[in-house]
């Protein structure tokens, strides 16, 4: 691998590892989109190891509460966020959501479909009950655990105002951002990947990071169940959510068997996740389907 040190706040000295010959790079001077480059010795590619500047924040920055469960995904945001000059401020659960709000004013809420001591809608449900002060403008963020499983918008946001599925995140989190704080008639309503320009390394870094993450190694046996029942509490958030017309509509006699091919999916994926459970996974997702509906009000037989 090629050495590197650091010569200024934005240039770097690297060595090729073929030949060991030097190259000063300097960040600021390099074209757009530019990774990597052939050492003129010997031909070896030499990539370019990417500098992090943290944008200073300028004073009365515009601040983002993010409300997901993994500490990770969290501060992934959260750089996202700082690197566009806004203030990002994270909560791992329903309640600290709500001691952040209590704490100071909020320009927009980032809130993931399902937290652990409540889903995503439910803490839309005590926001704009009025009592953080006027409305805050909200994206509801879809865990999405089948990327690209879902081609369709969701059928209710909950009260929210846009959505975005997690795999989207660095490239569309900041434009959603945008036209939400700051509406204009160059950011169109509904902002899609094709409205975006194409993925700047560092994007490309953070969506290879979500990838990781979503990927991540199987937990130690002891932690296997929690692991299991979190991955269930995830995949029915997302069965809800895009499911809102059917779980409004269909008597709860009937709801199991309308979002049956959801269900089954859902068993697939945690059949890929978990072969070594497979008989307790049915009844697992099941019962935190069940759950969630008696969150809201429905109760099946």
């Amino acid at each position: 691998m090629s050495s590197v040190s650091h010569t200024g706040p934005s240039s770097i000295v690297v060595k090729c590892e073929g030949c060991e010959k030097a190259y000063k790079i300097h960040h600021e001077k390099l074209p757009s989109g530019i990774s990597s480059f052939p050492c003129r010795a010997c031909g070896t590619i030499i990539p370019i190891p990417q500098v992090q500047v943290k944008k200073v924040l300028k004073p009365g920055a515009e601040r983002v509460l993010v409300a997901v469960e993994e500490e990770e995904l969290g501060k992934l945001i959260q750089r996202i966020l700082d690197g566009s000059g806004y203030q990002g401020h994270l909560a791992f659960t329903g309640k600290e959501a709500l001691n952040v709000l209590k704490d100071g004013e909020m320009d927009l809420l980032l809130i993931n479909v399902y937290l652990p001591d409540m889903m995503g809608y439910e803490l839309f449900d005590k926001v704009s009950s009025g009592e953080f002060g006027p409305e805050i403008p909200s994206i509801l963020l879809s865990a999405v655990h089948h990327g690209a499983r879902y081609k369709r918008a969701p059928t209710s946001l909950y009260g929210a105002d846009d959505y975005l599925e997690r795999h989207h995140l660095s490239d569309l989190l900041i434009p959603k951002i945008r036209r939400l704080l700051s509406p204009s008639d160059d950011i169109p309503v509904k902002i899609t990947p094709a409205d975006v320009p194409p993925p700047t390394d560092d994007q490309v870094k953070v969506r290879r990071d979500l990838e990781t993450m979503e990927n991540t190694i199987q937990p130690p046996e002891d932690h296997q169940m929690g692991a299991v029942q979190r991955m269930c509490r995830v995949i029915v958030g997302d069965i809800a959510l895009y499911n809102e017309d059917v779980i409004s509509t269909k008597s709860p006699e009937a709801l199991l068997d309308a979002i049956a091919s959801d269900l089954r999916e859902g068993e697939s994926l945690l059949m890929n996740r978990f072969p070594e459970m497979e008989d307790q996974l049915s009844p697992l997702l099941k019962g935190e389907m069940l759950r969630l509906l008696i969150s809201r009000g429905i109760r099946i037989s």
